[in-house]
Order: C-alpha cells, then structure tokens, then sequence
C-alpha cells in the first residue's frame, strides 16, 4: 500500500463518520446534526481545501476554526467547535444520521468492489454509479424512495424481455449495483458479438453505440442492407430483415433460411453469417466518405437525421438509392401514388419502374 492510499486509509479509519464518494471528496455527519462535505485535492494537506458544513437548513461559519497543523488536528478542531454550538438547528426533514452513513459506507464498498465511480446530490437523495470497471458506457443512477431505499431512475441495460423484471422495487444501493452487475455479466456474450459487428461490418444503424440496443443495420452489397437482432440473453437467437430490391433479399432470404439449421453455437454471429451466406467478408466502413453513394433525390449522404440511402427499385440497370423520408416525400408527391395495408406503391424519381415499400417499417427499423 503505498504511503498515500495508507494516510487516506488511516484518516477514514480515525473519523468513522465520514466517507469518501469521489477522490479527496469527503462527505458525513458530525454529531448526528452536522452534515458536512470537505474537499482536499492535495490530500492530506489543507491547502485550497474547501469545507461546507450545515446545521438542518443553516450553512455555519467555519473560518474560524484554525487550519494550522496537520488534517486530523483541523478535524479534531472542527468537531469541538461544531459540537461547542449550542444554537439549536432548524427543523428539517432530514434522513436519520446513521442511515446516511450506512448508505455512504456502502458506495464506499460498492466503489471497491466493483471499481465503479460514484456520483451524489449534496442532499443525497440522487446516485449515479458509472465506469464499472472502466466501462465508460454502463451506469446506473438511483433516487431515493425512503430513508435506506432508492429506486432505480435509468440505467444502460437493454431490455431483456418480459419474462425478466429488473430493479421494480425500491431496495439498498447495493442490492440494485449487485443485479446490475450481475447482469452485465450475464450480457457479455451479446455485446462481444454487437462490437464484432461494429468493427468488421460497415454499420449504417445506429450511428452512435448505445448499450441499450439490441440490433445493428449492416451494408451487405450496395443496394442490400440486414438487420441483425439479437437477444441479449440468447445472443445465437437472432432475427435478420432483408431490405433491398425484391428479386436480391429474397435470393438471400431463402440461402439464410436454407442453412439456419447449420448454425454453429460455439461460433459468434458474424462467423456464422459469414458461413450461411457463403462470403469470406462483409463490406467495411471506410474512413473517407468520398467514395459514399449519394442519395438520388436530395444528393446528399445523410440525411437530416444522420441516415444513409438504403431504399432502392427492382430495376438492375438503376443504380439509384434513396433515404427512407426523401423516398416517403417523393411518393407523396405522386399523384398516381397508392397505400395499401401500409404499403406505398409508386415510381422510381429515375427510372420510373414500379416500386413499392413499407416506409413506416422502415423507418421504424431505423
């Protein structure tokens, strides 16, 4: 241990009623009245410490307490003048001082045990845990229900179906960090096989990795596109929808259906995609946007939305693509134009060969 982590170590143990909830950052109650919060970014020693201590609803004056010597002397001095007061508190509705410590003790534990960092309100009544073991991308953030209890508010989880209820009721702090944890766990296999997809695929949905998501959208030639559900408890359980020109997706639809019952489970799902469709690679994301097709009614690569042109017509000699809304727009426009059962039937903007799509569906994908 070195000799910091043993000052630090030997300071909580000195002052059992306080805790640390992020790095030189103290908070506790003194006195079971007293609730302060210190911090010392050059812990131990006290210069540009900062100190705000409460009496119920009343901020105290501490200038007056002598910063000469070491840590523990200013505390051992600042307990004497604090408990020295004999002006009685405001009434508050504040949580019992023990509860308070006993919920400060346990993110004090649930930091070292899960090495996790550790946010909280200055009235204690907000959590968010965060960076479990590095992971910048999975939290868990709390509010209080009652004085020992909290109840989960959000979290990075995806759903899980509903055969599984996660976090319905209020508990401790660590019962919620312990099913969180231990389902994070349980979905490594489901995110290992997600960035997979994301580093060796081109993925045109979603633009930005959200933990809460269950499928990606890939490129798989320049006019067909998959989308690749899977089930983050069953990650070899997937789904794939086929969009592109009719006579291609369904020419794909009937290989993959074919050899779905060759699924490999000791493989992951790209390896496996890869052997059903016969190809030793899917097409990759470039750097360089230069060489992106354009969409044929607007003449842009993306959308106001950040989407690509995955909408195309049966007809092989067009070579068009269009984005799902520029598409939508376009037949709207059409006076010959005609919906059925949620299918749009129109024309191509290029080549004026039939074409007919769930846009709502699509867009519901996307």
């Amino acid at each position: 241990m070195s000799l910091f982590c043993d000052a630090k170590f030997k300071f909580l143990q000195n002052h059992p009623f306080i805790a640390e909830i992020e790095e030189n950052c103290f908070v506790g109650y003194v006195a079971g009245r007293f609730k302060l919060q210190i911090i010392l970014p050059d812990f131990p020693q006290l210069d540009n410490m900062k100190i705000a201590v409460f009496d119920a609803l009343q901020l105290v004056n501490t200038e007056e307490v002598s910063k000469n010597g070491s840590l523990d002397e200013y505390m051992e001095n600042l307990i004497n003048f604090l408990t020295g007061r004999t002006t009685p508190p405001a009434k508050e509705s504040n949580p019992d001082a023990s509860a308070i410590l006993a919920i400060l003790s346990q993110l004090e534990q649930l930091k070292k045990e899960h090495h996790c960092q550790v946010h909280i309100n200055s009235s204690l009544s907000q959590l968010k845990l965060s960076r479990f073991k590095g992971d910048d991308q999975h939290f868990l953030e709390l509010a209080r229900a009652s004085e020992t209890t909290f109840s989960v508010i959000s979290h990075s989880l995806p759903d899980l179906g509903s055969s599984v209820e996660l976090f319905m009721y209020p508990a401790a702090p660590e019962a919620h960090t312990t099913q969180f944890v231990r389902v994070l766990e349980q979905l490594e296999e489901f995110y290992s096989n997600l960035n997979t997809l994301d580093q060796l695929c081109y993925v045109v949905d979603p633009t930005e990795v959200d933990t809460r998501l269950t499928w990606r959208i890939i490129k798989f030639s320049q006019k067909v596109f998959l989308k690749i559900s899977l089930h983050p408890l069953q990650p070899s359980s997937i789904e794939v929808a086929f969009i592109g020109p009719t006579d291609e997706i369904e020419l794909l639809r009937e290989q993959y259906n074919g050899k779905l019952e060759d699924w490999d489970p000791d493989s992951d799902v790209y390896t496996n995609m890869l052997r059903i469709f016969e190809i030793m690679s899917f097409p990759m994301r470039t750097d360089d946007e230069a060489d992106a097709i354009d969409c044929g009614i607007c003449m842009s690569h993306r959308d106001e939305r950040g989407k690509i042109p995955i909408v195309s017509c049966d007809n092989e000699k067009c070579s068009l693509v269009f984005h799902i809304d520029c598409m939508k727009q376009w037949f709207l426009s059409l006076k010959e134009s005609k919906t059925f059962f949620a299918i749009s039937i129109g024309t191509c903007p290029y080549c004026k060969q039939k074409l007919s799509s769930s846009f709502d569906m699509l867009l519901r994908c996307l």
